[in-house]
């Protein structure tokens, strides 16, 4: 019998009908675990479903394709400098497995890129189970609680679960490994997208994935391909290099390259290049990659405009003509 398979990733704003359905199921199941109730958020109509799904850093669980459970990182204007899980929901059917915990370790990771030190929550005091499965999950009471909103008797206490020992993992990865970050943020969550590539399985090939949680939350490959402006050097080409969306901006990608340009190094690499989306330019270039003049193009595989880039590798790296 095959173990079901459970996703978690960041819901985009293509996600408004999944989040609404999600998210009425939540509260028409355990309304005694949220602020919002039923009845105000069933009025609402397409457009601001549309709009929390763009302003919310929300995230669905899925079990084989299927969308079983949702949490939300967020900031807390009355908290500066904290970050939080609200609005977490399990369905019944999915519940006792592991959709939870990957739920919570997912917004756990955002937490960590964000640089804060823990993740808190608010939890219903009639909820029980629920505060139960967060001890578990490694959340104490702060102490501190409010209550429900006016005429709301209930009452929510705070939770807080340390993060101070967290830190991205960078390692060498298999291929597979990265073929749903690729997919997601490279090609618009296309399944019908084959995302493979024939020189993943090569020896000489490397895979550098990043971890947060467990999480993989950025990824690059490296084909020991020749540069086209320089086909008798031995090189490196980039290709697939993807931070998911709720963690770009906080520098994982940049400390990938660091690791993953340490290794090629090693192997004797003197060159590395790439076709980079003009979109990523400023990335690039952030981290000492130089733009080949007159190398503007349109990729076959997307569509989007690209150049080509590359940097010089070693101790003794110089300048690439």
């Amino acid at each position: 019998m095959s173990v079901p398979a459970v996703r978690v990733r960041p819901g985009r704003p293509a996600d408004a009908d999944a989040l609404r359905s999600i998210r009425l199921e939540a509260l028409a199941d355990s309304p005694e675990a949220f602020g919002d109730s039923y009845e105000e958020c069933l009025a609402w109509d397409e457009a601001q479903w549309r709009a929390r799904a763009d302003e919310w850093n929300f995230y669905l669980a899925e079990v084989d394709g299927r969308v079983v459970g949702m949490a939300r990182g967020e900031s807390h204007e009355g908290r500066p400098g904290t970050r939080w899980l609200f609005a977490m929901y399990v369905s019944p059917s999915a519940r006792g497995g592991d959709v939870a915990r990957r739920l919570v370790d997912t917004v756990s990771a955002w937490a960590v890129a964000e640089g804060v030190d823990a993740l808190h929550l608010y939890v219903s005091s009639s909820m029980s189970r629920a505060k139960a499965f967060y001890v578990k999950s490694g959340f104490a009471a702060t102490g501190l609680s409010v209550s429900g909103r006016d005429g709301d008797e209930r009452v929510f206490e705070e939770m807080r679960r340390p993060l101070e020992e967290r830190s991205l993992l960078l390692s060498s990865v298999a291929a597979s490994s990265l073929y749903d970050l690729r997919r997601r943020v490279l090609r618009e969550g296309d399944a019908s997208v084959d995302v493979r590539n024939p020189g993943d399985e090569v020896d000489s090939t490397l895979h550098v994935g990043g971890t947060l949680m467990g999480r993989v939350v950025v990824g690059a490959s490296f084909f020991a391909v020749p540069a086209p402006f320089r086909p008798d050097e031995g090189a490196y080409q980039l290709r697939y290099m993807a931070s998911d969306f709720d963690v770009q901006g906080h520098g994982l990608g940049a400390r990938l390259l660091d690791y993953a340009l340490a290794d090629l190094s090693r192997r004797g690499a003197g060159l590395l290049w790439a076709n980079a989306r003009t979109s990523a330019i400023g990335f690039y270039t952030a981290t000492g990659w130089s733009v080949r003049p007159g190398s503007l193009h349109v990729s076959a595989e997307t569509g989007i405009d690209h150049v080509i880039i590359h940097r010089a590798l070693g101790p003794d790296a110089a300048a690439v003509d």
